[in-house]
This record gives C-alpha cells, sequence and structure tokens, in this order.
C-alpha cells in the first residue's frame, strides 16, 4: 500500500494529506460527541466526562495518528514530532492568537500556583528522558502515572469546586465550545458517532502515515519534521479554534485550560501510551525542539511573574506577549523547514521577512475592514451606557432610560471591570475576579435593567474585563450601537478628571464614529460643560 504511494506524485501526496488530516480531525470529534452523549444516556457522572473528555478529547487525533505509527511499522521518529508540533502550536498560535483577539488573557491565580507547575514539570521530566536519544518503556510507565496523576488532580479539583484550575474544564464549557452538537443526538445517532468516528479514525490516521512517507521521501526531509510541520499542527487544529471561539467569548480560563491542559495531555498520554507498546528514539532535531518548549515555557513564566504595564502586568498574557509567542513559533517552524530542505541562514532571514510581510498585510486589511463595518455598516437603534456600577451611577442610568425612552432604542448597560487598577489597589489581597463579576452582573439587573423594565425600556447587561476604552470600542463594533453614552465628573471634579473624561470620549468617537455624550445630574453636566469650555478659552488653571 505505502508502496502505491510513493508513486505518486508529490502535489497529489499533499492533498491527500490534507484530506486524511480532515478526517482525522472530523472523526475525532465525532468519536467524542458520540461518547459524550453515550455517557450522559446512561447517567454517568458529568465529572467523569469532563475528566475523559479533557484527558482524551484534547489528544484523540493526536494519540490515533502515533498509535497508527507504533502498530503499523511506521517511522517512530514522526511520533515525537507530532507531539512536538501539536503542543508548539498550541502555545505559538493557540495561545497567541487568542490574546490578540481578546487583548488580554487572565491566568487564574490558582493554575499559576498548581496546574503550570505540574505541566512544567512534565516538560521538565520528557526533556530530561529525550537527552539520552530514547524513551524506553520504564520511562514511558512513569509519563503514564504522571498522566493518571493529572486524573485524579482534575477530580480533587472538581469535587471541591476550584474553578481556578486549568486541568478542569467543565463539561458543560466543553460541550458549548468545543461540542455543541453533542446533546442533539439521539442514542442511535450517539452510536453511529461512537463507532463509526473510531472506525473512520482508523482508516484515515493509516492513510495520512502512508501519505507523511511519500511526502518526506520525495521532500528528502526527515519524518519527524513531516509531523512537526504539518501532522501535529493539523491534529491541533479543532482545540485552536476553540480556544479562538473560547476568547471571542471571553472564557479566559477555558483558553489557558486547552493551551496547558493539552499540552500537559499529549506529553504524558500521546507520547507514554506509544513509548510504552515500542521505545521513541530521539533525533538530535527533536532535543532541539524540546529546548526550545523549555526556553518558551520558561520565558512565558517568567512573563506572567513580571508586573510591567506593557507586558499585561503579573499573571496576564496581552497582546504583545501574543505576538511574541506567534512569532517565535513561527520564526522556529521556518528555521526548521529551512534547515530540513538544505537552506542556510540567510534563506531564513529571507523566509521570516516574507512572513513579517504577509502579517503587516493580513493585519492592515482586518483594521481597514473592521474600519469599513463600524463606518459603512447601518447604525442599529441602539444605546450603550457605560457606567461605574455604584450608586453614584444613579443619575447617568435615569438619563441613559430617558434618551432610550425618547428613541424607543434597546439600553446596554456596560461595567468594565479592569484588573491593572485591582492589582495596583489590592496587592496583596487576593481577587476572585469571577466572583467580582458575577456580583456586578447581579447588581446591574437588580438596579438598572430593573429600572429601565420597569419604564419600558429593552435593556441588557454586560460586564467584561479589561480596559474600558478597549471593551468600549469592541462592544460598540459587536453591537453596532448608535449612541454611547458616558458617566460625567462629579460637580466638584478636578481639571485633570474632566480632561480624561473630554481625552476619552474624543478617542471612542475617533475609532468608532458614534456620537458619545457624558451624563449624569443636571450640576455634573452644567460643570462638565463649563469646564469644556472654559479649558477651550484657556482660563482654568
Amino acid at each position: 500500500m505505502e508502496a502505491w504511494f510513493l508513486d505518486l506524485p508529490l502535489s497529489v501526496n499533499l492533498v491527500f494529506v490534507i484530506i486524511a488530516l480532515f478526517f482525522v480531525i472530523r472523526s475525532s470529534h465525532y468519536l467524542i460527541d458520540g461518547a459524550v452523549e453515550i455517557a450522559h444516556e446512561f447517567n454517568v457522572s458529568p465529572l467523569v466526562i469532563g475528566a475523559t473528555v479533557v484527558a482524551v478529547g484534547t489528544s484523540a487525533a493526536e494519540l490515533a495518528v502515533n498509535m497508527a505509527i507504533v502498530l503499523g511499522d511506521g517511522d517512530t521518529t514522526a511520533v515525537v514530532g507530532n507531539i512536538l508540533g501539536s503542543n508548539l502550536i498550541n502555545f505559538g498560535i493557540g495561545l497567541g492568537l487568542p490574546a490578540l483577539i481578546a487583548g488580554v488573557i487572565l491566568v487564574p491565580r490558582d493554575a499559576f500556583e498548581r496546574d503550570i507547575p505540574l505541566y512544567l514539570a512534565a516538560t521538565g521530566l520528557l526533556t530530561a528522558f529525550v537527552h539520552d536519544d530514547l524513551i524506553s518503556r520504564p520511562e514511558a510507565a512513569i509519563m503514564l502515572i504522571m498522566f493518571f496523576i493529572a486524573i485524579g488532580l482534575i477530580v480533587q479539583y472538581a469535587t471541591h469546586k476550584q474553578k481556578g484550575s486549568v486541568l478542569l474544564v467543565e463539561v458543560s464549557e466543553i460541550e458549548a465550545i468545543a461540542h455543541p452538537g453533542a446533546h442533539q443526538m439521539t442514542r442511535r445517532q450517539a452510536l453511529i458517532a461512537l463507532f463509526g468516528g473510531l472506525f473512520v479514525l482508523i482508516l484515515a490516521s493509516r492513510l495520512l502515515i502512508f501519505n507523511t512517507a511519500a511526502v518526506a521521501e520525495a521532500l528528502a526531509v526527515p519524518e519527524f519534521v513531516i509531523g512537526l510541520v504539518i501532522i501535529g499542527p493539523g491534529t491541533s487544529l479543532p482545540e485552536i479554534a476553540s480556544a479562538i471561539q473560547a476568547a471571542r467569548r471571553r472564557q479566559a480560563d477555558l483558553v489557558i485550560g486547552m493551551a496547558f491542559g493539552s499540552n500537559l495531555f499529549n506529553l504524558l498520554f500521546g507520547l507514554g501510551l506509544p513509548a510504552l507498546i515500542t521505545p521513541l528514539p530521539i533525533e538530535e532535531t527533536a532535543v532541539a525542539s524540546f529546548t526550545f518548549m523549555d526556553v518558551i515555557n520558561l520565558s512565558l513564566v517568567a512573563i506572567l511573574l513580571l508586573d510591567f504595564e506593557w507586558l499585561g502586568r503579573a499573571r496576564s498574557i496581552n497582546r504583545v506577549v501574543g505576538s511574541y509567542l506567534a512569532a517565535t513559533y513561527l520564526g522556529f517552524i521556518a528555521y526548521e523547514v529551512v534547515k530540513a530542505t538544505g537552506g542556510t541562514t540567510q534563506d531564513w532571514v529571507i523566509v521570516m521577512a516574507a512572513l513579517v510581510g504577509v502579517a503587516v498585510i493580513i493585519v492592515g486589511l482586518w483594521r481597514w475592514r473592521l474600519a469599513q463595518i463600524v463606518h459603512l455598516a447601518p447604525a442599529t437603534n441602539r444605546i450603550l451606557c457605560a457606567t461605574r456600577g455604584g450608586q453614584a451611577s444613579q443619575p447617568t442610568h435615569e438619563h441613559a432610560i430617558q434618551l432610550a425612552q425618547e428613541r424607543d432604542a434597546e439600553l446596554l448597560f456596560l461595567y468594565v471591570f479592569d484588573q491593572r487598577v485591582l492589582q495596583r489597589v489590592a496587592t496583596p489581597i487576593v481577587i476572585n475576579e469571577e466572583a467580582q463579576i458575577e456580583h456586578m452582573l447581579e447588581f446591574l439587573r437588580t438596579t438598572a435593567q430593573e429600572q429601565a423594565r420597569q419604564a419600558g425600556v429593552r435593556a441588557r447587561v454586560i460586564v467584561r474585563a479589561g480596559r474600558l476604552r478597549e471593551e468600549l470600542v469592541e462592544v460598540s463594533r459587536e453591537e453596532h450601537v448608535s449612541l454611547i453614552v458616558l458617566g460625567s465628573p462629579a460637580g466638584s471634579a478636578s481639571r485633570f478628571q474632566v480632561a480624561a473624561m473630554l481625552d476619552l470620549m474624543s478617542e471612542i468617537e475617533e475609532a468608532t464614529g458614534i456620537e458619545v455624550v457624558a451624563l449624569g445630574g443636571s450640576d455634573d453636566q452644567m460643570a462638565l460643560e463649563q469646564m469644556d469650555d472654559a479649558m477651550i478659552a484657556g482660563t482654568v488653571e
């Protein structure tokens, strides 16, 4: 069978690789969907389902491909390449791209204190194992023992309801993001998805291995490199897509869980089980790749410990760090491809310059498209009221409700939970961000939203974590609002407070093209207008 693929043209084999990858991804997805639904049918505890989905669902595609290699007498160096390729892209793109989308991803304190050290311990252990150029069966047994310890920790965290753990991803969250169709199946459909997905997964994995060997021979590159560059990243596409969707929904815990949790299980289970069947030889390139992964891990931990605003403050990943993760991944992969094809450092520089150019063009087009959407999309009859959340916002709420009545508009109450401010004023007090957000949601629902409902105004409440300016712009774009309302400073506000409000209004109007007004009590509004006029006239000292 393999000889038949070797006789095919390279372009045909590349097409087969893409087709096989597609079926591997889809079949593993249906396999997990079916397993989740059947588990529910038999009243299996959500705790057990969650542990199973996290442990197996995030590594199903990678594990299937690796088992096909070791059971089919394939090149076992590709097993290590697949896992390394998957883990590197999970960090570089699966964590970097969501950070670019969300603006900032906050790492829960519990995750930083427990789960990330467990992941670092696993990578350190694997690095020690590969330096003798072999992962032996005893070493594989140790990896599997660590895997089951991780499963035990998941159960323990769930039992004590410690939501900060990246290892604990609630089954409801998984189904909502990664497996939205699980509960839409009948029992018969679930059985077909389970066994049909398993059957197709086995066949597609075998097809992928045959074509990988053919492509590697045609390009005269090791199969390890093909696994590092094509197979590993390909099998990680579902996790990356889910992480991007979670970032768009502001579910930071799920983004962190998919990056660290998936990588942990890939290392311990995706490598441990194949190595227990057949000891895995480690090439020099693989050792260098493990070292590179360790460098990325340690640099990310250092960034999370540093408390610099341009790095997103401690325990947060902002766009700067996201760009760093994505750039280092692309740079490393480009270097490995250039080296495998006999290129020089100069060739690598040319490739990187081309990648940077493409990235700049994509970002430029994306920003231009956003601007077009903002300026060309018809404004909806919707008002966004950014509130400070306390009783001091009552006058702003009342005026915003009055405006919504006059315009027959839907009213959105927005509160932005700024972690940067809290870290400066509340350290070393531990702040439960999720609890604060839930508290503010409930407060606004029972005050502002209820007040609007009684006035006959349609109203919703939005609470987000991030920076006020960025969230104002993003929410106004997402909701296509026609007016933005801000609370004005108090009548006794200083010149600097009023200037900051005026600057904010100007920045939001410029970024969105939407009218921005400041509302409050009559005295507050009058003070703002008088201060504005005085500042323009240059009479305020």
